[in-house]
């Protein structure tokens, strides 16, 4: 077998965003393909029925050490833009193991160390509660942390940390919670804490489990890998429908509600309160559109490509070698330099909102890639409200390090303009679920294995703009925070807001009002309008005068929350007047707002005007026939028969009286097992509808037909493309078995199939131990996940 089918693959299930390899520093001496060609040799790796015979991806002799390096080497290690620097922050014995790193109004850096994942190839003692949670903080103001206080230890690894009033919001792999914090003379004292979710994180493996927190434009707190979200109210306030009150104490109560799906790790968003995520393979996706937009209609199902819309490219350029891969012998990964060539395991997306870096670079998307050891600069592009993306870069990236333990997997916007830059600084970075014997050689080979717990905190900025030292909000006064919600750090305006409704600062609200029909700053117009609705104070007359502004991105905000507003004839009124001036970017947001006041005449103009969208399924919300009664006639026949067509969706009755009650017994096992230590869910979705990449699994012949190639694929995992009911699928992720697992015996695997071939609306016979049993036995010889030709060849 040559070299080149021996390359680098993508994997599906990875640490934090998904990361599938293992790779080692290289010097940036270029190597000479043909002469490693020739000095290739093939390994033996007994008991791997993956990897028998396996040649290695990248020859030995072409791979240098991966010793843990010093912070002063790690430095010169990096290979960072012309136009910008990079400086440390916080290094061990300050931080260790960082996953979260979020500046309060203070200005103290509040840290999330994730001490036990992975401590060696077989995970011992990564379910040891161990993990902390620090503050750092800056005493002689020089921009670097001098002091770390633990706030809370023993924790089980943590993930996800907010502020909020009165303490903190953090979730570990289980729960969501609540610590009263007080700060005195600069030392913070630590109260109780409370749960406030127990179904937090209560699926998935820790790779795949809810995380991020991100305080959101519209007053919530949304996360990654994640479908529902949270937010606190006064307690003698109204909820909103469709929301549940969890969690009080005796400063607010919490409620949750559900809201699109998003992501694996990390979540960003934008001035407009347009939310960024990712996948993997996919370093940078968005809605384009504010939250819960594609939600409101049970009988309407957004396309993947609008809730998953992808913005950028999936090209890396890294400085050395990645030769550790998990499944490493499949083409077209690695470049001719055995350099990752696309994402694998993409994480931390950020959109940059500072004032510092020059104004071309305001705007950007940056996200890390800690398989290849290096951070990606996206160019945003926004057209009529619809973001894309390019390169930033002509192949290089913004940085870039040959340090083989430099895992980047956040990064946040700082009061000073900068960017937070957090480095986890870990040897193995593949949980364990799908490691092969090929890649625990490659972890023993290279000592990868935590020797000690360590971790970096960086700035990047830019190297000749000045760091302004930065306004600091937490002394403050209430009226003092006005400004801010117009300053030209985005962490100031996300900040001042952010206090000002914790605090339920009601007598802002004239000054609020103001701000919120001046058109001398939009950004402080759009933040100003949800402060307001932050403080419970919207109100038609202010919506309808902030209206007048000629920014699109104020008219969405304005329309968004005119949709909240009780139902009323004049609003009516003015919605058909609105669609008279609205263009293509506002559209959207105006047609939920009729739907919301069954504004149906104007809906119906719009439709006449801009032509039948998703969001107008979302306006109807399930009053189609409301509508078509009213306006039937007034809109084409065309128009008219697509909304009939989603009128007359019919939510199915799943049924599994089919099963007898010990299949019924391996159906719930196999859900906690794909909601859990197997993480399909993960890819192809709790709904089993995969991605606008990934092939669902509900309604799918792939799943439904043959129980023996669904548990052929299950055992070898599947590359390449793949058609599902006529629509073809070419996802650069490659699906891992589960052969050589010993967490997934026979009947586990059973579980799984039994469980997708029965979930949603599949209806098909369970699968027995003794089924998983003989196709293990018949496919021995198996080595490499299969493709659509071999699989059919061995199971028709």
């Amino acid at each position: 077998m040559t070299n080149k089918n021996f390359k680098l693959k993508q994997l599906l299930c990875c640490f934090l965003a998904g990361v599938t390899t293992i790779t080692y520093a290289a010097d940036n001496t270029e190597t000479n393909k043909k002469e490693i060609d020739k000095q290739q040799t093939l390994t033996q790796n007994p008991g791997d029925r993956e990897g028998h015979n396996m040649q290695e991806v990248v020859p030995r002799e072409v791979i240098p050490p991966a010793p843990v390096l010093n912070i002063d080497d790690a430095m010169k290690a990096f290979v960072v833009h012309p136009d910008f620097q990079l400086e440390v922050v916080a290094n061990s014995p300050l931080v260790f193991d960082p996953v979260v790193a979020q500046y309060d109004a203070a200005g103290h850096l509040w840290v999330v160390e994730m001490t036990t994942f992975m401590p060696d190839a077989d995970a011992n003692g990564e379910m040891q509660h161990e993990s902390q949670i620090v503050v750092l903080s800056d005493k002689n103001n020089d921009g670097v942390m001098d002091e770390r206080q633990v706030i809370l230890e023993k924790l089980l690894l943590p993930r996800a940390l907010a502020f909020i009033k009165g303490g903190i919001l953090w979730a570990d792999s289980q729960n969501l919670y609540f610590t009263e914090i007080s700060n005195q003379l600069g030392k913070f004292s630590v109260g109780k804490t409370d749960v406030i979710d127990a179904e937090y994180a209560a699926s998935g493996n820790v790779e795949h489990k809810p995380n991020g927190l991100l305080y959101s434009l519209d007053n919530w707190y949304y996360s990654a890998k994640a479908d529902i979200k949270y937010r606190p109210y006064p307690l003698t306030a109204d909820i909103p429908a469709g929301s549940e009150e969890i969690y009080r104490n005796h400063l607010w109560k919490m409620v949750k509600a559900r809201t699109e799906f998003r992501g694996q790790w990390g979540i960003s968003q934008d001035d407009y309160g347009r939310h960024y995520f990712n996948f993997n393979s996919s370093p940078i996706q968005t809605t384009s559109f504010l939250p819960d937009a594609a939600i409101k209609n049970s009988k309407y199902k957004f396309p993947k490509s609008i809730l998953e819309q992808p913005v950028g490219t999936t090209d890396v350029y890294p400085i050395r070698v990645n030769p550790g891969v998990n499944r490493g012998y499949l083409d077209g990964v690695l470049d001719e330099h055995f350099r990752l060539s696309h994402h694998t395991a993409a994480c931390g997306p950020l959109i940059y909102r500072g004032h510092q870096f020059p104004q071309e670079y305001y705007g950007i998307g940056l996200v890390s890639e800690p398989a290849a050891n290096l951070i990606k600069a996206t160019r945003i592009v926004d057209h009529n409200g619809v973001v894309s993306g390019e390169n930033l870069f002509e192949k290089q990236e913004i940085i870039a390090s040959t340090d083989e333990r430099f895992r980047p997997v956040n990064a946040y916007n700082s009061p000073d303009g900068t960017v937070t830059l957090v480095d986890f600084y870990h040897g193995i970075i593949q949980h364990r679920t799908y490691l092969t014997s090929y890649l625990r050689e490659q972890i023993t080979m290279r000592e990868l294995e935590r020797h000690k717990h360590l971790g970096r905190i960086y700035r990047l900025k830019h190297k000749n703009s000045p760091v302004k030292k930065p306004d600091y909000l937490d002394k403050l006064a209430a009226n003092e925070l006005i400004d801010y919600l117009g300053h030209n750090n985005g962490w100031h305006r996300d900040m001042a807001k952010q206090i000002i409704v914790m605090e339920q600062s009601k007598e802002l609200v004239p000054a609020l009002k103001k701000l919120a029909i001046n058109p001398s700053n939009h950004l402080a117009q759009i933040n100003a309008l949800w402060t307001l609705e932050g403080l419970g104070a919207v109100d038609f007359a202010v919506l309808k005068q902030a209206a007048q502004s000629t920014n699109p991105k104020v008219l969405r905000s304005v329309y968004r929350l005119v949709a909240k507003l009780p139902q009323d004839p004049t609003i009516n009124l003015w919605l058909l007047q609105q669609v008279q001036i609205t263009n293509l970017e506002s559209k959207s947001a105006l047609e939920l707002a009729c739907g919301a006041h069954k504004a149906w005449q104007a809906l119906a103009t719009i439709i006449n005007k801009f032509g039948i969208s998703d969001f107008t399924f979302s306006a109807l919300a399930n009053a189609e026939s409301e509508f078509l009664a009213s306006q039937g006639e007034q809109i084409s026949s065309q128009h008219a028969d697509k909304i009939t067509t989603v009128m007359n969706v019919k939510i199915a009755d799943h049924s599994l009286a089919h099963l007898s009650e010990e299949q019924l017994a391996s159906f719930t096992r196999g859900k906690a097992l794909y909601e859990g230590e197997a993480s399909c869910f993960g890819c192809h979705g709790k709904d089993g509808e995969g991605s606008a990449i990934v092939p669902p699994l509900n309604n799918s012949e792939w799943v439904v037909e043959s129980s023996a190639r669904l548990t052929a694929i299950l055992l070898h995992g599947f590359t390449g493309e793949i058609e599902v009911n006529g629509k073809l699928f070419a996802s650069p992720m490659s699906m891992p078995g589960l052969v050589d697992n010993a967490n997934f015996d026979d009947q586990a695997l059973a579980d799984i199939a039994t469980y997708i071939r029965n979930a949603w609306h599949n209806s098909s016979s369970a699968v027995e131990r003794s089924d998983v049993a003989n196709v293990r036995q018949s496919t021995l010889e198996q080595s490499v996940p299969y493709t659509t030709e071999t699989i059919k060849n061995k199971f028709n």
